[in-house]
């Protein structure tokens, strides 16, 4: 075990012995401190001294927690608006106790800088609880004694704030609260009576403005289970903890490490999910939180093989008036919708909800790409939404290149949870606040990139060796084959199986080239000979007919040039498996991966007929073709058997058992450009018919075979999980390549991509905003400065160029950092009580009271 490889073991260990030491994980661990929380509690005075503090411990929390540059809140790097509020409430604190002089010099003096940049990013409009929230503290401050001064420039921007929350208190009616004596704007009045079961600063007021000692007891008892950094809900449901710790761990490309860890909270989240019973009518401001929740879970659930119904995520469709809310008031249930439609990409057969459901919720999420986003929570929603749409042109759901999405939430730190822009948010376990879990997703993301590209030099060695790579006329796609496998089948326990599935495709590829455009058909018939002669030793082989050795010196005869090549490549290959297989399981399989290579040939091989003879097959012959001529079960069906377990080759011999294979085979083939489709065979059967009907018709045909083929990867038991997964990865590669466009044969639209999975270092930002390109990792990998896929993969597309300190491949999409992103919403109900009044904005920092 080398140095990288015992790092990244030792961090797991310590991952597992931090978080997930247990069955029953401690879910109140898991969540980070708030700031402007812990500050509320901090500003409780003792009631037998009230000058003490009654949490010292909260005090001590904000005075150790400050940012260097003088903020509060998590996102370090690229303050947000949350930072304003938190910061503005923890000097506030300090004020209160009269310590913490220079922090509090610090927290203005980021005031004073930043305000202005955080409230343009708003570009004019604000989210209702900033707009409650902010004034008040600044209020708050000015009780206190403290003058929060603001530059010229925000000064306008800050009036703005509060005009709107004059406007908003002016277009709500007001009501009486519980006391009688305050009154509050009726929508309000739903958040406070819930923030003060959930919220710890709104309780935290309530006791200091009432003495109830029902509050008081809430409080001990936040603290008596959080500590004295508290977070910014409690209780919370601790099913979504588990499912965000989940969701987390598997989006930074971890999954592979925790897998018991996983199943054992799934279990717990499957058992909670069918036996809640749905409420009998839903509470609208606790709806975004449920359809998140039971959205995630569903979606999760689903994709680890529990058979679960979307009814929980889905009823709200049934209610009219929900529907109609939500149309209306969107804005808090944005990233329930983007979860929603995540959860539609695993939608089976006759699963009408889902669909009617992702309908409703790829509509709700293009509203507000159509429009100026105006808050950063929603502009990541809307960006990710955007570039997922994108990527359906090509790919069947989400996770489909997984690097590349384990590769953006390590750079960027992103851990997206649940926002209800009003109400209580939740942020769980986000790279800062958990630095053990961020290092071992660099590290082992820096990992695998070794490994792949080790593997890749073993390919290119082979692929010379047996001569594929100097053919001349064939396609050279050893890069983009091992990108595409390495893309979905990232596991390192899949080296072995990245090998044979790349070798597979390799060879597939040339065979293919051979068939379509370089063999006369006397040299294609004499391959085709040749491979059917030896199949049938093999066969007599396994009756003990021949000697093993007699197969082992058998050379075809008459068969010379490219045909001799392939099919010395193709005996290499079969050899290689079988005997790898037979090593550990003590039988021998080569003579069912040589049927599967004659099945293949004889295919292509009456396609080329078809094609010279310009003879158009029937429907029904071209399906017959079609789906060996695709070779996607000659390339995947080796490669399974290195699996473990491996699947039972009985199965596989019976075509009635294997339905997963059948319809890989037939929706592969359909992914395919430059041979006949089923949409030309069938305006040929169907001459009354146009080209979009065709087309339509057909699409309708192939986008049921994809839920009926989801559903069976992952619901059925014909198959072991891992050869079940593998059919899923071979799926989404021939998507990746093939579906609007055909990304396989060009020279350059992959190569960003594979850049990044492959060559290019990981850049991580510090907590000072720059970036870290990892060079000490770059040394004991023996990275070379100028390695990028222009060299390695002999592309003459790209270059590499010197860019802050690393090189980068100019093909490269540059992670430039992303300031939109962790932010954290408080609701308006923090402020219990708010005086309708003129605001005074301080406008120099030098000279006290300049008022505008």
């Amino acid at each position: 075990m080398d140095l990288q490889e015992s790092s990244v073991k030792n961090l797991v260990t310590k991952v597992k012995q931090d978080l997930l030491a247990s069955s029953q994980v401690d879910v109140y661990s898991l969540v980070p401190p708030s700031p402007y929380d812990t500050a509320w509690l901090s500003m409780v005075s003792n009631p037998q001294q009230s000058d003490q503090p009654l949490f010292q411990g909260c005090l001590d929390w904000v005075l150790q927690h400050q940012n260097r540059g003088g903020s509060w809140g998590e996102n370090i790097a690229h303050p947000t608006i949350e930072c304003l509020t938190s910061t503005l409430a923890c000097i506030c604190a300090l004020t209160t106790w009269n310590v913490g002089h220079d922090a509090i010099q610090k927290g203005l003096a980021f005031i004073h800088a930043n305000t202005e940049k955080l409230l343009e990013e708003q570009n004019g409009s604000f989210l209702e609880w900033f707009a409650i929230v902010f004034p008040a503290m600044i209020e708050l401050a000015e009780t206190k004694g403290l003058h929060v001064y603001f530059s010229n420039g925000s000064a306008a921007l800050v009036e703005q704030v509060f005009l709107e929350r004059q406007q908003i208190f002016k277009t709500q009616s007001w009501v009486a609260g519980c006391d009688q004596q305050q009154y509050y704007p009726a929508r309000m009045l739903k958040y406070l009576e819930d923030g003060l079961i959930q919220s710890p600063s709104a309780i935290a007021y309530a006791f200091m403005k009432t003495g109830n000692k029902e509050f008081l007891v809430k409080l001990n008892s936040i603290v008596q289970t959080c500590g004295y950094g508290v977070p910014a809900v409690h209780p919370f449901d601790e099913d979504l903890v588990k499912i965000l710790l989940i969701n987390q761990i598997e989006t930074l490309g971890l999954a592979e490490h925790f897998v018991e860890e996983i199943t054992s909270l799934l279990g717990q989240v499957y058992r909670s999910y069918i036996s809640c019973e749905e409420p009998k009518s839903m509470a609208k401001h606790a709806l975004p939180l449920q359809l998140y929740t039971h959205s995630l879970a569903f979606r999760l659930l689903r994709l680890h093989g529990y058979r679960v119904s979307p009814q929980k995520f889905c009823r709200f469709l049934e209610d009219e008036d929900i529907v109609a809310y939500i149309e209306e008031h969107h804005e808090p249930f944005l990233s329930a919708m983007y979860n929603v439609y995540r959860a539609t990409d695993v939608t089976f057969i006759r699963e009408n909800q889902l669909k009617d459901a992702r309908a409703f919720s790829r509509r709700i999420l293009e509203k507000e790409t159509i429009k100026d986003s105006t808050n950063l929570q929603e502009q990541v929603y809307f960006i990710l939404f955007a570039k997922r749409r994108e990527k359906y042109t090509r790919v069947l759901f989400d996770k489909i290149l997984k690097t590349y999405e384990h590769r953006r939430c390590i750079e960027r730190k992103e851990t997206l949870g649940p926002w209800t822009g009003n109400a209580l948010s939740y942020r769980l376990l986000s790279c800062q606040s958990n630095a053990t879990l961020l290092q071992l997703a660099i590290e082992n993301y820096t990992l695998r990139q070794s490994v792949f590209r080790n593997e890749l030099k073993e390919l290119e060695r082979w692929s010379k060796d047996m001569g594929l790579a100097d053919m001349g006329f064939a396609r050279q796609k050893t890069t983009y084959c091992y990108f595409a496998v390495a893309s979905t089948a990232s596991n390192s326990s899949f080296s072995d199986v990245r090998l044979a599935l790349v070798k597979g495709a390799i060879l597939v590829t040339v065979a293919d080239d051979f068939f379509d455009r370089e063999g006369s058909m006397d040299e294609l018939d004499a391959l085709a000979n040749a491979i059917n002669r030896y199949n049938v030793m093999l066969n007599n082989d396994s009756k003990c007919v021949t000697t093993t050795l007699t197969v082992m010196r058998w050379e075809p005869k008459g068969l010379t040039g490219h045909g001799k090549t392939i099919f010395n490549a193709l005996k290499d290959l079969v050899d290689d498996i079988s005997g790898h297989f037979f090593n550990k399981n003590g039988y021998d399989i080569k003579a069912y991966l040589q049927d599967l290579w004659c099945q293949t040939i004889a295919s292509w091989l009456k396609e080329a007929e078809w094609s010279r003879n310009g003879n158009a097959p029937s429907t029904v012959e071209y399906l017959q073709v079609a789906t060996s001529s695709i070779a996607s079960q000659t390339i995947l069906l080796p490669a399974a058997f290195l699996l473990n377990p491996p699947p039972e080759i009985d199965i596989l011999k019976c075509p009635q058992r294997q339905p997963l294979k059948n319809s890989l085979m037939l929706l592969t083939r359909e992914e395919e450009e430059g041979k006949p489709n089923l949409v030309l065979l069938h305006m040929k059967e169907n001459p009354n018919l146009g080209v979009e009907e065709s087309i339509a018709i057909v699409q309708k045909t192939l986008d049921e075979k994809k839920k009926e083929f989801l559903e069976l990867a992952l619901s059925s038991n014909e198959m072991p999980e891992a050869c079940k997964q593998l059919h899923l990865h071979c799926l989404k590669a021939f998507q990746m390549f093939f579906n609007s466009t055909n990304a396989f044969d060009s020279p350059t639209e992959l190569l960003a991509d594979i850049n990044k999975a492959i060559f290019d270092p990981l850049r991580v930002e510090d907590v000072q905003g720059s970036f870290m390109p990892l060079n000490s990792m770059q040394g004991i990998l023996g990275l070379k400065k100028d390695k990028s896929l222009a060299i390695h993969g002999k592309s003459h597309y790209s270059s590499s160029k010197p860019c802050n300190g690393i090189f980068e491949s100019t093909c490269a999409i540059k992670v430039q950092g992303n300031s939109r992103k962790d932010l954290v919403t408080k609701p308006y109900c923090r402020i219990l009580s708010v005086k309708m009044r003129n605001p005074i904005i301080y406008t120099t920092f030098s000279k006290p009271k300049a008022y505008i």
